[in-house]
């Protein structure tokens, strides 16, 4: 008898305290943070909530919702009082930085973050470049049902496309912080176009929406700071650097016109004895020639391969300069040195941007394209 009362009261306390329906959760996908009158302002982007159609059909959908407060969590708690959901945030994709904010209080955001339990810090992070965090998020598309998921996907595709930005996690952000020398870097994004019409159903209806979002160049950073943002030939540079080179572009001016290369398996090894030895190997092919230039001839192959291998350490030594002139490692140099001689290290960490560097670049060009 007593073990059947034992097992009817275990029973009895089984289960999550803390359990919560789905339906009574508002799920983010994004949050977007500002400064507004000395003030944190997040904002929002709820995937789950539904509106009614001309059909009288439910249809999933966004939307967006902001609070302020003196911290973080305060102007959450501020958003939350405009929902009738519980705000979960286990779901992030993408969190986006103002201006304001990287430049001052991204050891705020970042505190918050790693402190706060529900939070898994694999989402990316980016910068709002020329507009405020928020207005990201209220830009529909055609391509893609959420804000959050537009620029994820984004990030994702230039990433593997481009060879100018590439993709940044909240944990890749601070480990670059807390590594010995290494300064991180954040990729950056920016409204063309109107933010009030974008929010409109009629910029999904459009063939070509009157507003959208589009990618920028890196943001650089001395710790928690952001110090610059580079340039198309310093991003590239960086990106080739960082081996974050899957396919890009070369656009080598030859005669009275171009010869556009595009690079595949682009490796870069670097080495430090002495000085910083960079080698990179790259394979290529010509996609578009836009001039008279005769490909057949061996001779004109060698000179634009040539070419081609001159812009490499071109823009390497562009994305080397940014790194003296903010004086900042974003290459992770520094790291470099210290693996190899931690002790040399510590007596050259604060002055170690006067190193000689020996570029080489090694260009394979292995077809002139289908014609």
């Amino acid at each position: 008898m007593k073990k059947i009362i034992l097992i009817l009261l275990l029973l009895c306390t089984t289960g999550c305290w803390n359990y919560t329906e789905l339906n009574n959760l508002a799920i983010t996908t994004g949050i977007a943070i500002d400064m507004h009158d000395d003030l944190f302002e997040v904002t929002i982007l709820i995937s789950n909530s539904q509106k009614q159609t001309k059909d009288s059909q439910i249809a999933a959908s966004s939307a967006v919702y902001s609070g302020e407060g003196r911290t973080i969590f305060e102007a959450i708690k501020d958003t939350s009082m405009s929902i009738s959901k519980q705000i979960y945030l286990s779901h992030i994709e993408v969190l986006v930085l103002s201006q304001d904010i990287v430049k001052s209080k991204t050891q705020d955001v970042i505190d918050f973050f790693f402190r706060y339990p529900q939070t898994r810090n694999e989402f990316y992070v980016v910068i709002a470049e020329n507009c405020k965090a928020k207005d990201t998020f209220e830009v529909t598309t055609p391509l893609e049902t959420f804000p959050s998921q537009n620029i994820s996907k984004n990030l994702e595709i230039t990433n593997k496309l481009q060879g100018y930005t590439y993709t940044v996690t909240l944990n890749d952000f601070v480990k670059d912080i807390i590594d010995e020398g290494k300064n991180p870097i954040l990729p950056t994004i920016s409204v063309i176009g109107n933010t009030e019409i974008g929010n409109q159903d009629k910029n999904i209806e459009r063939n070509k929406p009157n507003t959208y979002l589009k990618l920028g160049m890196l943001g650089v950073f001395n710790g928690f700071d952001l110090v610059a943002i580079a340039t198309k030939d310093q991003s590239a540079g960086i990106n080739i650097l960082k081996n974050k080179v899957s396919t890009s572009l070369l656009k080598i001016p030859y005669k009275d016109g171009y010869v556009v290369i595009e690079l595949s398996d682009c490796k870069t090894n670097i080495a430090f004895h002495d000085k910083f030895e960079i080698n990179i190997k790259a394979n290529g092919s010509i996609e578009e020639i836009i001039g008279n230039i005769d490909v057949d001839n061996e001779k004109e192959i060698e000179v634009i391969k040539n070419l081609g291998q001159d812009e490499l350490k071109r823009l390497v030594n562009e994305a080397i300069s940014l790194a003296k002139e903010t004086k900042t490692d974003i290459i992770g140099l520094g790291s470099i040195i210290y693996k190899e001689n931690p002790k040399y290290w510590y007596k050259i960490k604060d002055n170690y941007e006067f190193i000689d560097t020996d570029i080489k670049a090694n260009l394979k060009l292995k077809t002139k394209g289908k014609i």
